[in-house]
């Protein structure tokens, strides 16, 4: 690994085009603001960066992990031996009269904002919710019994031996807050979602109700914290039991672990009050899912994607 940290940073300009970041904290790339010192890191513009940047290092045996926008992960307080890369490859265009294709670093802001100028609903359900089209398929995300797998057409991903392959919806492998990226470590280039003609107004009015419901229980704007730490469990009968209602019944509200706290407005969210640490953090996870178990005999399953130091 010694000869590949000192060469490595000369290829990547090299090969890539651009200069690496060196010795970057990543509090700064966390909604959680919480993690050390990464090695190397890149935020990749275009889809031609970012493919060359995940080449490289897999040719120079570098260590990597390509981040959206830092909504739902958990860095290391050691941060991260290898190479951290950033996908900011924007884009989003209309390809037929129902569709869109949109580049996998593009916000789900962005989106939502360019279906409601062209008339096109179907997305209002992820209004509210942070991040990138990328990690949003990646971790199905979804809200008010909807997830972005329901919209999704095709995609084009990019899989460890380097080929790209378009992939149907159906062979995405979707679960709950899991698909085939999730598994097999796979990462998506371009999506293409199916949606439907609607009123601009109708459209900003499903918007303004689905905030409305999102800001009774979610932590406010600017808080530090991961969305939903847990996933919600299903029951032996298939049905889905919110995480944050066992969570509330072994008494989770008035946990906390050093600056790691349970937010006193919906159990099933950690947030850092000042100084967290991901060992804070990662503790206070442990003991909810421990009286969860103890209680109810169920083992509740991270939402939360956390990163170690050591690959």
């Amino acid at each position: 690994m010694k000869k590949e940290k000192r060469n490595f940073e000369d290829l990547f300009k090299k090969k890539v085009g651009c200069e690496l970041d060196k010795s970057e904290s990543l509090k700064q790339h966390s909604n959680f603001r919480i993690g050390g010192k990464a090695d190397y890191f890149f935020s990749a513009s275009s889809l031609e960066e970012l493919t060359a940047a995940v080449d490289l290092a897999r040719e120079e045996l570098v260590p990597f992990r390509i981040i959206g926008g830092g909504f739902n992960i958990l860095f290391d307080d050691k941060g991260f031996r290898g190479l951290i890369i950033r996908n900011q490859a924007k884009g989003i265009k209309k390809i037929s009269k129902m569709e869109i294709e949109v580049l996998s670093g593009t916000d789900l802001d962005e989106v939502i904002d360019f279906c409601v100028h062209k008339g096109l609903g179907g997305m209002e359900f992820l209004a509210g919710i942070p991040g990138t089209v990328g990690g949003a398929v990646y971790g199905n995300a979804g809200a008010f019994g909807h997830c972005i797998g329901d919209i999704l057409k095709e995609s084009v991903i990019l899989k460890q031996d380097r080929r790209r392959e378009r992939l149907r919806k159906g062979r995405m492998d979707f679960e709950y807050r899991s698909s085939l990226l999730r598994k097999k470590s796979f990462f998506l280039i371009k999506a293409v979602f199916e949606l439907n003609r609607k009123d601009p107004d109708s459209i900003k009015e499903n918007i303004r109700k689905n905030l409305g419901k999102r800001e009774k229980k979610h932590p406010p704007w600017g808080t530090s914290c991961a969305g939903s730490y847990f996933k919600n469990p299903v029951s032996d009968k298939g049905e889905k039991i919110a995480a944050g209602y066992l969570l509330d019944r072994v008494g989770a509200r008035s946990l906390k672990k050093g600056d790691a706290a349970v937010y006193k407005g919906h159990s099933n969210f950690i947030i850092n009050t000042g100084k967290a640490s991901s060992k804070d953090i990662r503790e206070l996870a442990s003991e909810l899912k421990h009286r969860v178990k103890k209680r109810f005999g169920i083992v509740l399953e991270e939402e939360v994607v956390f990163i170690p130091a050591e690959p």
